[in-house]
């Protein structure tokens, strides 16, 4: 009976090293997990800011409201606590600025010092800010 030679394999420190540049370890069974990575060309979506000036008043009074980060010459729409006050149109880098709103007479029942929100939507880009009721 002839017997058969065995190849030599790679020796134990190179298999080894091959190992742990490969992120196993030997004595690890379960493969590590693939990691995507995803890029993308397109610049991230701005974030929208307004401004109120005054920050508070009494009810009727005027308020003058700028902004940024709105598409650009798309429609923005105020609210004060959620009722519509005014729009404007944002200008070619999306902004406006000093847009007279008036606080509608209907919160002059409220307590001085109450705080409601300024809203700017334009589509899915919001912003608010808050307002403080005054007498």
């Amino acid at each position: 009976m002839r017997r058969r030679r065995r190849r030599p394999g790679p020796p134990i420190l190179v298999l080894l090293s091959s190992l742990a540049l490969t992120g196993c370890a030997p004595e690890t069974s379960v493969p590590l997990p693939a990691v995507t990575v995803l890029s993308s060309t397109a610049p991230s979506p701005a974030v929208a800011h307004v401004v109120a000036q005054p920050l508070a008043g009494h009810a009727g009074g005027e308020v003058r409201l700028s902004g940024e980060g709105y598409p650009a010459h798309g429609r923005v729409v105020f609210t004060f606590h959620g009722r519509q006050v005014g729009d404007t149109t944002a200008d070619a880098v999306g902004r406006f600025v000093e847009v007279l709103v008036r606080v509608p007479d209907s919160f002059s029942d409220s307590a001085p010092g109450t705080q409601f929100t300024i809203g700017a939507t334009s589509g899915p880009v919001y912003a608010e800010t808050p307002f403080v009721l005054t007498r």
